[in-house]
């Protein structure tokens, strides 16, 4: 059977959830999500729209619950444009082989993928089920979308695709994330009189440098350049009143970036460390994690779902395909931490995400798909 995917067709389905704005944060993603239920429905998928706290969800089911299941897992909620765009960023405009628009990359083109990868099934018995969830809550912590899902619906799946944009690299790990603040309090006086306070926001300086001082003892070659190790980020500083004030307070507010095999207990205890060696008398620090955000993985290497994913990438690009860790956060986190073993892998570029001008390739989604559908074929027959 031939499972060749149109490229017109790919490019007219990404143009058509381009022009569907499903902007979050605000959570305005009920007109994709129909679009999305209904274009299924049309092709023979059962689909329904799952909405928790007024947040619409899109889940379709295909194939056998009585073998293997897989799941896949897009999102079609988009950060706001910001400027500097050329084009309308709702619009959709194809040029040179690329579809442009907010979210094409990020990732309505991985969506687009595999709701075309289940077009192309629709026909063909399946020894398991495919499980899509199309999400409409990912850019804000998925509260409303992966996780709800996996609450409600359970967690009984062998394996999972995540189809965010990876540069057409096999990710097979992911880092984490917590967003950490640390307030500094010291004793505010006149600032012609500095003697008499304590000056939060110097000491608030010194507790920057112990911070970066932090050694790391974990390391990951899956990781792109760069990106081996942990990473510990100030984002933003606030503190002091005005110019002639000693202040009192000052906060820090920290991104840090986990590997596997690390937890938020050992971070926490590494940032209480590095402040013990800077203690002062009359300055005293608040550590208060203020995101959980995504725990970090690595799944075995040997795992099936990306076996498969590799002999179909192969297949379908005639090369051997490239695996590497995942450096941003992705519901792939939650999705891994309910026990379901995933891999990462979508059309889009990973530096297109967020940006101005974002763009996807047409042949991407295309090849994208083929690499779904042959992949869950293999994976069935396991």
């Amino acid at each position: 059977m031939d499972f060749t995917i149109d490229q017109n067709e790919a490019k007219n389905l990404i143009v058509e959830l381009i022009r569907i704005p499903s902007v979050n944060p605000g959570g305005k993603v009920a007109e994709c999500a129909a679009f999305i239920n209904q274009w299924l429905n049309e092709n023979g998928i059962p689909s329904q729209i799952h909405e928790f706290n007024g947040v619409s969800n899109v889940v379709a089911k295909l194939g056998s619950s009585s073998g293997k299941r897989l799941l896949w897992n897009g999102h079609f909620d988009v950060v706001p444009p910001g400027e500097n765009w050329d084009t309308d960023p709702f619009e959709g405009v194809y040029k040179d082989g690329f579809v442009y628009g907010r979210g094409t990359s990020d990732m309505k083109g991985g969506l687009a993928a595999m709701m075309l990868a289940l077009k192309s099934l629709k026909d063909t018995p399946l020894n398991g089920e495919i499980v899509f969830m199309g999400i409409g809550d990912e850019e804000t912590g998925s509260k409303n979308g992966t996780i709800a899902l996996l609450r409600e619906l359970g967690n009984s799946y062998d394996s999972a695709v995540v189809s965010e944009p990876t540069d057409f690299y096999l990710e097979s790990a992911q880092r984490g994330l917590r967003w950490v603040e640390i307030t500094v309090r010291g004793k505010a006086c006149h600032a012609g009189r500095p003697y008499v306070g304590r000056n939060a926001v110097e000491y608030a300086a010194k507790a920057i440098a112990a911070l970066k001082g932090i050694h790391y003892d974990v390391h990951h070659d899956i990781f792109e350049e760069g990106l081996k190790e942990p990473s510990l980020s100030i984002t933003k500083i606030s503190g002091g009143i005005q110019a002639n004030v000693i202040p009192e307070s000052c906060t820090l507010l920290i991104d840090r970036r986990l590997l596997p095999g690390e937890t938020e207990e050992k971070i926490l205890t590494e940032i209480r460390g590095a402040l013990a060696t800077i203690q002062e008398e009359g300055f005293s620090t608040e550590i208060k994690v203020v995101n959980k955000g995504w725990d970090p993985y690595i799944i075995d290497q040997n795992e099936a779902i990306l076996n498969c994913l590799k002999k179909s990438y192969k297949d379908t690009m005639k090369e051997e395909p490239c695996v590497r860790g995942k450096g941003g956060c992705t519901d792939a986190s939650h999705i891994f931490h309910a026990g379901i073993p995933v891999v990462i892998f979508g059309p889009g570029a990973a530096g297109e995400s967020h940006t101005a001008n974002e763009k996807v390739s047409v042949a991407r989604i295309a090849a994208a798909a083929e690499i779904y559908v042959s992949s869950a074929l293999d994976y069935f027959k396991l």
